[in-house]
């Protein structure tokens, strides 16, 4: 699949001095970088595949808070950076959905030429045109900050105020994630953060995520099916048998029926298949936690 993609240092070369951007922009190197880290790696394909729909997802709403700032400072020149925004989000989903199709399609040299131009001559050249437009305008910094990611990528009609079930405030929310692979806890800290998510614990065991479990407040426990020594299922029985209330989402590459009657038989609430997206994600840990 071509060299290696180097990572991209964030340097404050790529600052623009407004904060809710540059926080954007710090997430967007975040996914990348895990791009980067999984490109050529055939053992790594949910990896991969989970990074290319996080990074698609995540510019669709980086784009659309940017484009709230300038609106609400008044920036003259919003058309043009709107349709480049557009541009942009075309060659995210296209790489993205020929990975899906054909993961040999996706070389890594072309990665690199994209996300080169996407990050550096976007930012450098494109963002920095609307800075002093932007800059020090707390009421447009304060409507972008307003955008959360779980409305910018919800898929739900509308829903009346007596039906709508009450919204999970994601900064509250405590997570441990039991996943072994290094880079897919990569993936989901990047999503949860994105989210919101402050509270979160990572191990790479059950027999270790049993133990970070002991007198701790935890609300949604993640959790891979294959893990090495004691596998999901064992940890999620184990996990309920000592009292465990938190909800569990169960998170595997193999989605067939007899694997998710088993999850559900042993305890757990929900089952995610790899490669995961921050959409299904999403929709699936909200239902989870307002049950």
């Amino acid at each position: 699949m071509g060299g290696r993609v180097p990572y991209i240092d964030w340097t404050k070369d790529l600052e623009l001095g407004i904060p809710v951007i540059d926080r954007d922009h710090k997430v967007l190197v975040s996914i990348i970088n895990q791009v980067a880290n999984a490109l050529g790696n055939n053992e790594e394909r949910a990896v991969l595949g989970s990074a290319l729909s996080s990074l698609s997802e995540y510019t669709d709403y980086h784009f659309a808070r940017e484009e709230k700032l300038q609106e609400v400072a008044g920036y003259d020149g919003v058309e043009g950076h709107r349709q480049r925004h557009r541009e942009l989000e075309d060659q995210v989903r296209q790489i993205s959905a020929r990975y899906r199709e054909d993961m040999q399609s996706v070389k890594a040299d072309e990665v690199l030429a994209f996300l080169k131009t996407w990050l550096i001559d976007h930012i450098l050249k494109h963002d920095l045109a609307y800075r002093d437009s932007c800059l020090d305008n707390q009421q447009a910094y304060a409507a972008a900050e307003a955008m959360t990611f779980n409305q910018s990528i919800s898929s739900d009609g509308p829903v009346s105020a007596i039906d709508a079930p009450k919204p999970v405030v994601w900064g509250e929310v405590r997570v441990l994630v039991v996943e072994d692979n290094r880079n897919f806890q990569l993936i989901i800290q990047t999503i949860l953060k994105s989210l919101g998510v402050r509270n979160i614990e990572i191990t790479s065991t059950g027999a270790d995520g049993l133990e970070r479990l002991q007198g701790q407040d935890i609300d949604l426990v993640l959790c891979d099916w294959r893990m090495e020594e004691m596998d999901g299922l064992a940890f999620v029985k184990r996990a309920r048998d000592l009292g465990l209330s938190a909800k569990i989402i169960m998170m595997s590459g193999y989605g067939s029926e007899d694997i998710y009657s088993q999850a559900m038989a042993v305890g757990v609430d929900d089952f995610i298949e790899k490669p995961i997206t921050a959409r299904g994600f999403l929709e699936t840990a909200t239902r989870v936690l307002q049950q």
